[in-house]
Protein backbone atom coordinates (compact mmCIF):
# COMPACT_ATOMS: atom_id res chain seq x y z
CA UNK A 1 0.00 0.00 0.00
CA UNK A 2 1.18 3.59 -0.84
CA UNK A 3 0.65 6.93 1.16
CA UNK A 4 1.17 10.12 -0.17
CA UNK A 5 1.58 12.83 2.43
CA UNK A 6 1.78 16.76 1.93
CA UNK A 7 5.19 18.13 3.20
CA UNK A 8 6.62 21.97 1.69
CA UNK A 9 8.15 21.55 -1.64
CA UNK A 10 5.32 18.88 -2.39
CA UNK A 11 3.54 15.58 -2.16
CA UNK A 12 5.84 12.17 -0.72
CA UNK A 13 4.81 8.61 -1.07
CA UNK A 14 5.56 6.61 1.54
CA UNK A 15 5.67 2.43 1.31
CA UNK A 16 6.40 -0.34 2.54
CA UNK A 17 9.09 -2.49 0.56
CA UNK A 18 7.41 -4.79 -1.34
CA UNK A 19 9.27 -8.18 -2.65
CA UNK A 20 10.43 -6.05 -6.19
CA UNK A 21 12.70 -4.16 -3.57
CA UNK A 22 14.01 -6.75 -2.03
CA UNK A 23 17.70 -6.66 -3.89
CA UNK A 24 18.05 -3.19 -2.91
CA UNK A 25 16.79 -3.63 1.02
CA UNK A 26 19.11 -6.27 1.40
CA UNK A 27 22.16 -4.47 0.08
CA UNK A 28 21.70 -1.59 2.83
CA UNK A 29 20.97 -4.54 5.69
CA UNK A 30 23.29 -6.93 6.44
CA UNK A 31 21.76 -10.10 8.29
CA UNK A 32 24.67 -11.66 9.36
CA UNK A 33 25.83 -8.76 11.07
CA UNK A 34 22.59 -8.55 12.90
CA UNK A 35 22.28 -11.81 13.64
CA UNK A 36 23.82 -15.17 14.00
CA UNK A 37 23.79 -17.87 11.73
CA UNK A 38 22.09 -19.82 14.41
CA UNK A 39 19.88 -17.21 14.99
CA UNK A 40 18.95 -16.50 11.30
CA UNK A 41 18.17 -20.27 10.57
CA UNK A 42 15.79 -20.40 13.71
CA UNK A 43 13.92 -17.16 12.66
CA UNK A 44 13.65 -17.95 9.13
CA UNK A 45 12.55 -21.19 9.87
CA UNK A 46 9.56 -19.84 11.94
CA UNK A 47 8.41 -17.56 9.58
CA UNK A 48 8.42 -20.22 6.90
CA UNK A 49 6.16 -22.15 9.38
CA UNK A 50 4.09 -18.89 10.25
CA UNK A 51 4.86 -18.84 14.03
CA UNK A 52 4.58 -16.30 15.76
CA UNK A 53 7.52 -13.78 15.94
CA UNK A 54 8.04 -10.69 18.71
CA UNK A 55 11.24 -8.87 17.57
CA UNK A 56 13.11 -5.95 20.37
CA UNK A 57 15.56 -3.63 19.75
CA UNK A 58 16.87 0.05 21.19
CA UNK A 59 16.88 1.65 17.72
CA UNK A 60 13.46 2.00 15.44
CA UNK A 61 15.32 2.51 12.03
CA UNK A 62 17.35 -0.63 12.67
CA UNK A 63 14.51 -2.52 14.25
CA UNK A 64 12.21 -1.89 11.28
CA UNK A 65 14.54 -2.31 8.61
CA UNK A 66 15.47 -5.83 9.78
CA UNK A 67 11.80 -6.41 10.05
CA UNK A 68 11.75 -5.42 6.46
CA UNK A 69 15.02 -7.78 5.07
CA UNK A 70 13.76 -11.05 6.74
CA UNK A 71 10.23 -10.69 5.22
CA UNK A 72 11.99 -10.19 1.93
CA UNK A 73 13.86 -13.35 2.16
CA UNK A 74 10.14 -15.62 2.61
CA UNK A 75 10.07 -14.49 -1.30
CA UNK A 76 8.38 -16.41 -3.47
CA UNK A 77 5.99 -16.21 -0.61
CA UNK A 78 4.91 -13.44 0.94
CA UNK A 79 3.87 -12.74 4.75
CA UNK A 80 0.37 -12.49 5.02
CA UNK A 81 -0.32 -12.55 8.58
CA UNK A 82 -0.34 -9.52 11.35
CA UNK A 83 2.85 -7.76 10.39
CA UNK A 84 3.47 -4.37 12.60
CA UNK A 85 7.30 -3.27 12.02
CA UNK A 86 6.98 -0.74 15.60
CA UNK A 87 4.15 -1.76 17.73
CA UNK A 88 3.64 1.40 20.29
CA UNK A 89 2.45 0.05 23.74
CA UNK A 90 0.71 3.95 24.20
CA UNK A 91 -2.71 1.96 23.71
CA UNK A 92 -2.03 -0.88 26.15
CA UNK A 93 -5.18 -3.33 26.00
CA UNK A 94 -4.32 -3.31 21.91
CA UNK A 95 -0.94 -3.95 23.02
CA UNK A 96 -2.13 -7.24 24.91
CA UNK A 97 -4.32 -8.00 22.35
CA UNK A 98 -1.65 -8.48 19.73
CA UNK A 99 0.78 -10.14 21.33
CA UNK A 100 -1.63 -12.66 22.91
CA UNK A 101 -3.26 -13.48 19.20
CA UNK A 102 -3.77 -16.85 18.30
CA UNK A 103 -3.02 -15.60 14.78
CA UNK A 104 0.65 -15.90 13.21
CA UNK A 105 2.30 -12.24 13.91
CA UNK A 106 5.37 -10.40 12.90
CA UNK A 107 5.94 -7.60 15.55
CA UNK A 108 8.31 -5.07 16.31
CA UNK A 109 8.98 -3.19 19.34
CA UNK A 110 11.72 -1.17 21.07
CA UNK A 111 12.95 -2.57 23.83
CA UNK A 112 12.00 -0.10 26.59
CA UNK A 113 8.18 -0.40 25.27
CA UNK A 114 8.81 -4.23 25.70
CA UNK A 115 9.94 -3.44 29.42
CA UNK A 116 6.32 -2.52 30.29
CA UNK A 117 4.66 -5.39 28.35
CA UNK A 118 4.17 -7.56 32.15
CA UNK A 119 5.77 -11.36 31.59
CA UNK A 120 1.91 -12.87 32.35
CA UNK A 121 1.06 -11.78 29.23
CA UNK A 122 3.26 -13.41 27.30
CA UNK A 123 2.90 -16.41 29.09
CA UNK A 124 1.45 -19.26 27.15
CA UNK A 125 1.49 -17.32 23.91
CA UNK A 126 3.74 -19.57 21.83
CA UNK A 127 6.20 -16.97 21.13
CA UNK A 128 9.30 -16.61 19.73
CA UNK A 129 11.11 -13.52 21.19
CA UNK A 130 13.86 -12.04 19.08
CA UNK A 131 15.82 -9.70 20.56
CA UNK A 132 18.16 -7.43 17.96
CA UNK A 133 20.23 -5.43 20.35
CA UNK A 134 21.56 -8.67 22.48
CA UNK A 135 21.61 -10.87 19.48
CA UNK A 136 19.71 -13.47 21.76
CA UNK A 137 16.55 -15.61 21.48
CA UNK A 138 13.85 -15.77 24.22
CA UNK A 139 11.56 -18.78 23.41
CA UNK A 140 8.25 -18.77 24.29
CA UNK A 141 6.83 -21.87 22.01
CA UNK A 142 6.40 -25.16 23.77
CA UNK A 143 8.80 -28.38 23.01
CA UNK A 144 7.92 -29.07 19.84
CA UNK A 145 7.88 -25.63 18.65
CA UNK A 146 11.24 -25.23 19.95
CA UNK A 147 12.32 -28.20 17.72
CA UNK A 148 13.73 -27.29 14.32
CA UNK A 149 11.28 -28.29 11.97
CA UNK A 150 14.20 -29.04 9.08
CA UNK A 151 16.97 -31.74 9.63
CA UNK A 152 19.78 -31.69 10.77
CA UNK A 153 20.95 -32.45 7.16
CA UNK A 154 19.48 -28.92 5.91
CA UNK A 155 20.59 -27.21 8.90
CA UNK A 156 23.98 -27.81 8.80
CA UNK A 157 23.95 -27.07 4.70
CA UNK A 158 22.20 -23.77 5.54
CA UNK A 159 24.72 -22.80 7.99
CA UNK A 160 27.43 -23.51 5.82
CA UNK A 161 26.56 -21.29 3.35
CA UNK A 162 25.53 -18.81 5.47
CA UNK A 163 29.35 -18.99 6.33
CA UNK A 164 30.39 -18.58 3.28
CA UNK A 165 28.31 -15.43 2.47
CA UNK A 166 29.29 -14.01 5.74
CA UNK A 167 32.67 -14.86 4.45
CA UNK A 168 32.23 -13.27 1.01
CA UNK A 169 30.62 -10.30 1.89
CA UNK A 170 27.93 -10.98 -0.07
CA UNK A 171 24.28 -10.55 1.91
CA UNK A 172 22.46 -9.31 -0.89
CA UNK A 173 22.41 -13.18 -2.35
CA UNK A 174 21.04 -14.69 0.72
CA UNK A 175 17.88 -13.63 -0.99
CA UNK A 176 18.65 -16.46 -3.49
CA UNK A 177 19.64 -18.84 -0.60
CA UNK A 178 16.76 -19.07 0.97
CA UNK A 179 15.01 -19.38 -2.84
CA UNK A 180 17.03 -22.52 -3.16
CA UNK A 181 15.80 -23.77 -0.05
CA UNK A 182 12.78 -23.27 -0.64
CA UNK A 183 12.76 -24.57 -4.47
CA UNK A 184 12.52 -27.85 -3.48
CA UNK A 185 9.09 -28.21 -1.36
CA UNK A 186 7.27 -25.43 -3.65
CA UNK A 187 8.49 -27.18 -6.93
CA UNK A 188 6.76 -30.74 -5.84
CA UNK A 189 3.65 -28.67 -5.06
CA UNK A 190 3.98 -26.76 -8.50
CA UNK A 191 4.03 -30.93 -10.00
CA UNK A 192 1.59 -32.30 -8.06
CA UNK A 193 -1.09 -29.28 -8.66
CA UNK A 194 -0.47 -29.42 -12.75
CA UNK A 195 -1.33 -32.89 -12.12
CA UNK A 196 -3.51 -33.38 -9.76
CA UNK A 197 -7.59 -33.61 -10.56
CA UNK A 198 -9.89 -31.49 -10.34
CA UNK A 199 -12.52 -31.43 -7.42
CA UNK A 200 -15.59 -29.10 -7.94
CA UNK A 201 -13.23 -27.25 -10.67
CA UNK A 202 -10.24 -26.53 -8.27
CA UNK A 203 -7.16 -29.03 -8.41
CA UNK A 204 -6.57 -30.11 -4.81
CA UNK A 205 -3.48 -31.64 -3.76
CA UNK A 206 -3.77 -34.20 -1.00
CA UNK A 207 -0.95 -33.88 1.62
CA UNK A 208 -0.36 -37.40 2.07
CA UNK A 209 0.88 -37.31 -1.98
CA UNK A 210 3.26 -34.30 -1.36
CA UNK A 211 4.85 -35.57 1.70
CA UNK A 212 5.70 -38.91 -0.40
CA UNK A 213 7.58 -36.53 -2.74
CA UNK A 214 9.38 -34.50 -0.19
CA UNK A 215 10.54 -38.01 1.05
CA UNK A 216 12.44 -38.73 -1.98
CA UNK A 217 13.74 -35.19 -2.55
CA UNK A 218 14.56 -33.64 1.30
CA UNK A 219 14.52 -37.08 3.60
CA UNK A 220 14.28 -35.86 7.27
CA UNK A 221 12.36 -32.57 6.00
CA UNK A 222 8.36 -33.91 6.12
CA UNK A 223 7.43 -32.13 9.38
CA UNK A 224 9.07 -29.07 7.96
CA UNK A 225 7.32 -29.95 4.55
CA UNK A 226 3.97 -30.56 6.17
CA UNK A 227 3.67 -26.65 7.99
CA UNK A 228 4.76 -25.11 4.98
CA UNK A 229 1.94 -26.95 2.55
CA UNK A 230 -0.29 -25.40 5.67
CA UNK A 231 0.62 -21.68 6.33
CA UNK A 232 -1.78 -19.37 4.41
CA UNK A 233 1.35 -17.63 2.35
CA UNK A 234 1.97 -21.40 0.63
CA UNK A 235 -1.85 -21.69 -0.17
CA UNK A 236 -1.62 -18.30 -1.61
CA UNK A 237 1.29 -18.71 -3.81
CA UNK A 238 -1.01 -22.71 -4.65
CA UNK A 239 -3.87 -20.45 -5.65
CA UNK A 240 -1.75 -18.21 -8.18
CA UNK A 241 0.16 -21.40 -9.56
CA UNK A 242 -3.79 -22.45 -10.66
CA UNK A 243 -4.74 -19.82 -11.78
CA UNK A 244 -1.50 -19.91 -14.56
CA UNK A 245 -2.06 -23.74 -15.30
CA UNK A 246 -5.91 -22.83 -15.96
CA UNK A 247 -4.60 -20.06 -18.46
CA UNK A 248 -2.77 -22.68 -20.10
Amino acid sequence: AVVSTQRTGGTYDIKRPGPEDRITLLKHVNLLSRLSKNMLITIMTALFTESKVLFLDKSLSSLTSTLHALTSLLYPLKWVCIYIPMLSVGIRALVRDLVQSPSPYVIGMLKNDYSQVREYELKDTQVLVVDLTKRQLDDMRDEEGRTLPISETSRKSLKHELRDLKKNHEPVDQSELWRSFLKPYLSQIDSLCFDAEKVDGIRRIPMANYIEKIKQVKPGDEKFAEKLFSTQMSQLWLQKQRLAISRH
